[in-house]
């Protein structure tokens, strides 16, 4: 079946190829009318058009693909795969919904394989937990003047935006929620260890009352020590395993995955005002568009309600 073309459109739309290329591009510098716009998008959906992104970057100078790199281990747990799952899924709905298209990275923790990053020609780059010693080895990979942002990563350079939950926030909201009951907490282990220190100092709680689960191994005999306590709960998908070991009535989940409906019913929870993917989103398309400075900070958390 022959590909549709923008004289394809222009032909059946009773406009100039030039008006296609505008309407397709969303040019803001020409004054089209709606109806116009309208009837073009109708028929490129009609005739399953698909741009030439190769020939749309020689004008642009842009390639329209965003690269998503996500550190991760080949012995995390269902709970973590499927907070990243959620995230990136949210992520690319939003970058899709305005024209950009997603390459995904994964990048092993313990041999990093940096090449196919510096192969691909990226607009902008969202980092996703990146360790420590890792960071600059990879943002070097990222060419002079392609936005890079982080998330769920606390790097110690005021030159890269950072996005974050609000956790001192949301550890506030959870012990109003258990009325000043003893607590302990339950977090997911972050491969950037200052995200995992900061969480543990925002919570208030002493060292030994938090339990940081790579594995359930050491679960049941921590819960076991801590009945009497109730728990907070990082991410939807971890207290979901642990409520297999642990009736949820007293204790409370901060929402991190955008996934309450996981959770039994009458679970309390934290919740935040935006999610995440929506964020980053947010903060990479500002610094695409070169507003960088104008409203953002280095810090851009997501406040929790």
């Amino acid at each position: 079946m022959k590909k549709a073309t923008m004289k394809d459109i222009a032909a059946e739309a009773n406009v100039s190829v030039a008006t296609v290329s505008y309407v397709l591009n969303k040019a803001e510098n020409q004054s089209i009318p709606a109806e116009t716009k309208e009837r073009v998008l109708e028929i490129a959906k009609k005739l399953n058009y698909v741009p030439n992104l190769a020939a749309r970057s020689l004008v642009k100078q842009k390639t329209g693909l965003i690269g998503i790199l996500l550190n991760r281990s080949v012995h995390e747990g269902v709970w973590r795969r499927s907070y990243h799952a959620e995230f990136i899924f949210e992520l690319e709905q939003l970058l899709t919904k305005k024209g950009y298209h997603v390459v995904l990275s994964s990048i092993d923790v313990e041999k990093p394989n940096l090449e196919i990053i510096a192969e691909r020609k990226l607009d902008g780059v969202i980092l996703i937990d990146v360790r420590e010693d890792l960071f600059y080895s990879i943002s070097k990979t990222v060419p002079s003047g392609v936005p890079l942002v982080l998330a769920d990563s606390v790097i110690d350079d005021p030159l890269f935006y950072k996005v974050l939950y609000d956790y001192q926030g949301a550890f506030s909201a959870a012990k109003k929620k258990l009325e000043g009951k003893p607590a302990f907490l339950i977090m997911e282990k972050f491969h950037n260890t200052g995200l995992s220190d900061r969480i543990i100092k925002e919570s208030g709680l002493e060292r030994h009352n938090v339990y940081v689960m790579e594995n359930e191994d050491g679960l049941p005999d921590f819960l076991a020590s801590n009945k009497d306590k109730s728990a907070i709960i990082i991410n939807e998908f971890l207290a979901a395993a642990v409520s297999k070991r642990r009736d949820l009535k007293d204790d409370v989940v901060i929402c991190t995955s955008n996934s309450p409906e996981i959770l039994p019913e009458g679970t309390k929870r934290v919740q935040f005002k935006d999610t995440k993917a929506c964020i980053a989103f947010i903060v990479l398309s500002d610094l695409m568009k070169d507003n960088r400075g104008l409203h953002l900070e280095k810090y851009t958390y997501t406040q929790a309600d």
